[in-house]
């Protein structure tokens, strides 16, 4: 149960990575509110299980399987969602996530990881572009494409809301 209510009546949302633990949390949570809400996930189950939790709930939800890398999929789901209930007025970036080769495995460099390789250490220096370049595509493109597509409905009526989740991995020497 939310600890507040706000009257979301009326409102659609759409919450990217929605079949998570977090982000299925926020897309209960608008439900709760009175929004209609697109749960949107790369794992079509998933958004299927986190939206049916809601219905059966009595709230008002649909599962998508969309890539948040990937405007066609993400094309896709918004054209679903505004044949169900309109535009979206709610939109969550929470769809992010590491890659093992883009991360640190000690969470401080100390003076001596720079004197010579240290077995089972990855520094800032032995990251992988790969794993790095993955990271930023999840993290920024992937709050950038849903974004572009899901504010243009927001745009056209002159109100909308967009909220981008961070993790708190943020503040550790991650990518």
């Amino acid at each position: 149960m939310v600890p507040f209510k706000i009257d979301l009546n009326g409102k659609v949302a759409a919450v990217t990575g929605g079949g998570g633990v977090l982000c299925g949390a926020f897309a209960e949570a608008l439900a709760e509110c009175g929004a209609s809400v697109a749960v949107l996930d790369l794992r079509k189950e998933a958004a299927d299980a986190a939206a049916d939790k809601i219905n059966k709930a009595g709230g008002k939800a649909m599962g998508l399987a969309a890539n948040v890398l990937e405007t066609a999929s993400l094309e896709a789901a918004r054209s679903e969602i505004e044949a169900a209930w309109g535009p979206v007025d709610i939109l969550i970036n929470g769809a992010g996530g590491n890659h093992p080769k883009g991360t640190t495995s000690g969470e401080y460099l100390l003076p001596e990881h720079l004197k010579g390789d240290v077995e089972g250490l990855t520094t800032f220096f032995d990251l992988d572009p790969e794993g790095v370049q993955f990271v930023f595509n999840l993290n920024f493109l992937g709050t950038l494409l849903p974004t572009q597509v899901f504010s243009r409905g927001m745009s056209s009526k002159g109100t909308g809301t967009i909220i981008n989740v961070s993790s708190m991995n943020a503040f550790t020497p991650l990518t």
